[in-house]
């Protein structure tokens, strides 16, 4: 599909599922708030346009570096990718312990904050996927595609169970990153 090996095609589909977490996440705290269905679809929108964009501004800046710096900006990737998945497990080990999120408002400007918070890492992504010499519209395509649904999913599920298992997504999704680095890394 597009140049992409199968393997290459399953390793885009995990970064994407890991990077779709933090939105799962983030749609349970919000659903089990009991978030209008008509927010729930504009969040899901929003997320999923950030989650198309800001990985294909990360390849282009990616390339441009890699043309100048090499390999080096590989690691350099790699590193940023484990940090981010270990700050995704430390964000979910401080919600165990009680530091919660601030009330939730269904303001459209608050649904973009929420929508970019949760898709900044798909830029980093983005720088990663540049230096590895991807092509960027079929990453950012499946990366859109991912979290937009399981924000949704995440959304109805919040509503449903009452909020408790979004620091379990968000743990997933970082410890995913994480090792995504580690393979990156070597």
């Amino acid at each position: 599909m597009f140049g992409y090996t199968p393997l290459l095609l399953w390793t885009v589909i995990l970064i994407g599922l890991a990077l779709s977490m933090d939105a799962f996440s983030l749609g349970i705290g919000l659903g089990a708030q009991g978030l209008r269905w008509r927010d729930v679809g504009r969040l899901s929108l929003i997320i999923s346009i950030f989650h198309l964009l800001l990985p294909l501004f990360g390849v282009w800046i990616g390339d441009v570096l890699y043309a100048h710096f090499g390999d080096i900006v590989q690691k350099i990737t790699a590193v940023v990718m484990m940090f981010l998945g270990s700050q995704m497990i430390i964000k979910s080990i401080q919600y165990e312990v009680g530091i919660e999120p601030p009330p939730f408002r269904a303001h459209l400007l608050q649904l973009v904050g929420f929508a970019f918070g949760v898709s900044v890492d798909a830029l980093s992504v983005g720088l990663t996927l540049g230096t590895l010499g991807m092509t960027p519209v079929v990453p950012a395509a499946i990366f859109a595609m991912l979290s937009g649904a399981l924000s949704i999913a995440g959304l109805y599920i919040g509503r449903q169970v009452n909020g408790r298992l979004g620091r379990y997504g968000q743990v997933a999704g970082g410890a995913v990153l994480a090792f995504l680095g580690l393979k990156f890394f070597w």
